[in-house]
């Protein structure tokens, strides 16, 4: 069983960073979630830290300066941060954005509910899914250059 340890929310709209926020602490107290506003900082933040402890990443797909998909084609061409798992979060129902999102390497994708308890719910379902059911590996920190 793994132990949700680092929780890494990429969401530009506070009401929903708030709300899983929330909700990830409600679940994994223990927990260290937290947030960005835009890609851009979230991969600054990455080449600059080890990644070792990052157990999930919400990932949005509409923000400014860098949004979702770029997000993933970075991840996905490092080899060290593609194991970062990624749940993309997002209001797009969209069939092209889904099967886009996966084929950039995002390990789910989930549409964001617009009723409170449902938005809660469904964190609440990632937290347990990603933090007491899946077995993930190890993921290693190797140096790298933050390349845009």
């Amino acid at each position: 069983m793994n132990k949700i340890t680092k929780i890494v929310l990429v969401e530009d709209n506070p009401a929903d960073a708030q709300l899983a926020h929330l909700a990830f602490k409600s679940i994994s107290p223990e927990a260290d979630v937290i947030n960005f506003s835009n890609g851009k900082d979230f991969l600054e933040h990455l080449d600059q830290t080890n990644i070792e402890p990052i157990s999930l990443v919400l990932l949005d797909l509409n923000m400014p300066q860098m949004n979702g998909t770029e997000v993933l084609k970075t991840l996905q061409g490092n080899k060290s941060w593609a194991k970062i798992p990624v749940v993309v979060f997002s209001s797009s129902k969209q069939q092209d954005d889904i099967q886009n999102c996966y084929d950039l390497g995002a390990n789910a994708y989930v549409t964001k509910p617009f009723d409170y308890t449902e938005f809660e719910k469904t964190i609440e379902a990632i937290a347990r899914f990603w933090g007491n059911l899946n077995q993930s590996p190890s993921v290693k920190a190797k140096n790298s250059v933050l390349k845009f």
